[in-house]
């Protein structure tokens, strides 16, 4: 499959599809006209699948995946686990405790919960499921033309980098974040600046080596890497225009200007404050 670029944020706000997935160039084949985004729950993750599928205008033929981990009971001590290995964990003990009253305290009473769209502006999330996307990707190829997949988090990488595996003809997978092993599994890495930022010239003189290795890759960003100065959102000009509407009876009032901060914490969570 040919490569593709990141379009520039078109100039008057408004959302339009880039040429390079309206048509054009290779047959019908070669149009990408739909993404998949795999998230992994976290708002600051699946806003950045969300964020960069509306950037390139594919906000309104995309749908959500989402990977979840076994939870209650014991799960809660396996979470540090690469996902594939809990889930046969959590599997081997259901089947070896079900009939158990241990069952419960070991496993918790449901395995995987899958929650409405509701925190990402989306009515349904379906659990992430590999052989699904790939079939899907595959029979819809030559009608619809390659599926974009979009992924972020770390519970995503083994879903996206098996989806590339397994269907490479069909798709164009892009990890969102650095996936801290080889990048040469994804078509595309998007990844904050500050991930390489020990190599840098100032990185060398604040960083000690001993723990560049820890905090960044080895080698400096390949072609395959896009380097951006934050994380990806959805807040473009169209968005911040309607949110401007909607506060303007509020906000207007108050002194100018106004400071917005914006706090996140570990429940996943971001709280925006006014000042």
């Amino acid at each position: 499959m040919r490569p593709i670029r990141l379009p520039e944020p078109p100039g008057d706000g408004m959302m339009e599809t880039p040429e390079i997935f309206a048509g054009g160039g290779g047959g019908g084949a070669t149009v990408v006209r739909r993404a998949v985004l795999i998230g992994n729950g976290s708002p600051g993750a699946e806003n950045q699948c969300l964020g960069l599928a509306r950037a390139l205008g594919l906000a309104d033929n995309l749908t959500l995946y989402r990977v979840t981990r076994p939870r209650g009971g014991i799960n809660e001590w396996l979470q540090f686990l690469p996902i594939s290995l809990h889930k046969f964990i959590d599997q081997v003990f259901r089947q070896f405790f079900r009939n158990t009253r241990f069952a419960l305290v070991l496993q918790g009473r449901k395995p995987y919960r899958v929650s409405n769209g509701g925190s990402v502006g989306l009515s349904a999330i379906l659990e992430a499921d590999v052989k699904k996307i790939v079939t899907v990707a595959r029979d819809t190829y030559e009608k619809e033309g390659p599926t974009l997949v979009v992924a972020c988090g770390w519970d995503t990488i083994s879903y996206s980098s098996l989806i590339r595996k397994l269907a490479s003809d069909n798709v164009f997978v892009i990890q969102i974040q650095h996936p801290r092993s080889r990048l040469d599994r994804f078509d595309l890495v998007v990844t904050p600046r500050h991930d390489y930022y020990a190599l840098t010239a100032s990185g060398q003189q604040e960083i000690p080596r001993l723990f560049r290795r820890w905090i960044t890759p080895q080698e400096p960003p390949g072609r395959n890497v896009v380097l951006t100065v934050g994380a990806l959102h959805q807040a473009d000009s169209a968005a911040l225009r309607l949110a401007a509407i909607a506060w303007h009876d509020e906000l207007a009032p108050l002194p100018k200007p106004l400071l917005i901060v914006n706090i996140g914490g570990p429940t996943g969570l971001s709280y925006c404050a006014y000042i």
